[in-house]
């Protein structure tokens, strides 16, 4: 009878028995995913201890986004919105050489999505005029910047005119990652709810003692964010305080606010919304509460214009509210402050609107003397003459002034093929019975961002706004599609 002995086993036996033990499957998962997590643990304590819990958490968020918008291009495009709506001029706080935004890193990541999923031909590129016009904008873009005055270095005017050009062809992917109208509408949603919050912590910021929202805003410098006495904002030549958020400025976070309140306004009266109307109406009551408190007179009338002129061709009963609202207004001893300012506004009575005429006259004399290629997008005060200030409170103005009129007759074409796009389904939208409201509001979103752009110029100069009106004018086109094929199919 054999006996069986461990030393007499074959040394074969014995190396696939050890080779089997020492690769089962999961042996070192679990400690490997403690080390990770203690590893993990101890970074975010340093970091909170370096900088501050703001930069631990924000780190931990981003991360976590990043990570679920690479397998997802709704969760990119969200993310991409988050970063517009909450920490537009955020920067990592790990630096190693270069120091991109997060608005640079959620932008990158949405168009190497597209190029991902269009090189392997999970997704066909759509390509309808709008985009075509905008690629031979940002081309025309870059041939002015190329023959303007400015420098061909890589410096702060290069590289905020990159991140320009960019946020301008977001409008291509977006167009091309958004295969669904159920996914527009995800989007659209997640942008009203992104500016709710925002919204919400602005009003916060804004009732809270003076120094305490200094040192709550100071915090964010741990982000590249700017710090000193600029970080609470006022009406020029009075103590009356602006709601800022985390905006910086008070008329781009009504820029922002008039985008969503547009979208939203229109969602509470349509005939079947998409969303609990409750809802809508808890999401719109922290922005318009707090665009009012912006002070931001253009924000105001982009919000008021946009939703009259386009929202009230369907659901007439908003001329009515707004008519009711301005009634309310006008008899109201409290809401003088915000009365009075825009009217004085409307007449050019207070320096910021007096200064707005200059501006036109300073813009219309560099438009004669550049009218080709313009004079760059340097940051600086005064034109290359040095006879003239730079920069101008009109978007299409803007363009002449800095690419050249070529560059604005393209921005303007740019703006009537998407209007065009629209039209078809829009007309359709305008004659259902059962309208969801959401074509109607990205519309009347795209209208406000329009007339808003007459008194401001942000929607062609900072890059967080420019990708929000682009983004908001792919998601329109997508939905206008998918409406228009719906109708030829029924």
């Amino acid at each position: 009878m054999a006996v069986y002995s461990p030393g007499l086993a074959s040394t074969p036996a014995r190396a696939a028995a050890g080779a089997t033990s020492r690769t089962r499957p999961g042996r070192w998962r679990g400690p490997a995913t403690i080390a990770a997590g203690a590893s993990g643990a101890v970074a975010l304590g340093w970091l909170s201890a370096q900088w501050s819990p703001i930069v631990a958490g924000a780190l931990v968020v981003g991360l976590s986004a990043a990570a679920l918008a690479l397998r997802n291009a709704t969760a990119a495009l969200m993310l991409l919105l988050a970063v517009v709506a909450l920490l537009p001029f955020g920067v990592p706080p790990l630096r190693i050489g270069v120091s991109p935004t997060f608005l640079d890193l959620a932008t990158a990541l949405v168009f190497l999505l597209w190029l991902a999923d269009a090189a392997r031909r999970r997704v066909t590129v759509w390509m309808p005029v709008p985009a075509v016009v905008m690629a031979a904008y940002a081309a025309q873009l870059v041939v002015a910047y190329v023959f303007s005055p400015d420098p061909l270095r890589p410096d702060e005017t290069a590289r905020t005119f990159a991140k320009l050009v960019a946020a301008h062809l977001v409008l291509l992917p977006v167009l091309t990652l958004v295969q669904t109208r159920a996914r527009a509408a995800w989007i659209t949603h997640g942008l009203v709810c992104m500016a709710a919050l925002e919204a919400a912590v602005a009003i916060a910021l804004y009732v809270a003692p003076r120094n305490l929202a200094y040192r709550a805003l100071s915090a964010l410098t741990a982000l590249g964010y700017p710090g000193g006495e600029g970080v609470l904002r006022y009406r020029p030549d009075s103590e009356i305080l602006r709601a800022n958020g985390t905006a910086v400025d008070p008329n781009m976070l009504g820029a922002l606010l008039l985008i969503a309140g547009a979208i939203a306004g229109v969602q509470l009266v349509a005939q079947r919304p998409l969303v609990p109307r409750r809802w809508i109406a808890a999401a719109l009551a922290p922005i318009c509460l707090c665009l009012l408190l912006t002070e931001s007179r253009g924000a105001w009338l982009g919000l008021a214009g946009g939703v009259v002129l386009i929202g009230g061709l369907k659901y007439r009963r908003l001329w009515l509210a707004f008519g009711a609202l301005a009634g309310v207004a006008l008899a109201t001893p409290q809401a003088a402050r915000f009365t009075g300012h825009l009217f004085s506004g409307l007449r050019a009575q207070d320096r910021a609107a007096s200064m707005r005429l200059g501006e036109i006259e300073n813009a219309l004399a560099i438009i004669a003397r550049h009218p080709w290629f313009g004079i760059g997008w340097g940051q600086g005060g005064d034109s290359i003459e040095l006879e003239f200030t730079i920069g101008v409170s009109n978007v299409f103005l803007t363009v002449a002034e800095r690419s050249g009129l070529p560059a604005m007759l393209l921005f303007c074409l740019c703006w009537l093929a998407v209007g065009l796009g629209l039209i078809p389904a829009l007309r359709a939208r305008l004659h259902a019975t059962d309208d969801d409201g959401l074509l109607i509001g990205l519309t009347a979103a795209l209208a406000g961002a329009a007339i808003a752009g007459m008194v401001d110029h942000h929607f062609v100069r900072f890059p967080h706004l420019v990708t929000l009106l682009w983004l908001v004018a792919a998601l329109a086109l997508v939905t206008a599609r998918f409406d228009e094929r719906s109708m030829t199919t029924s």
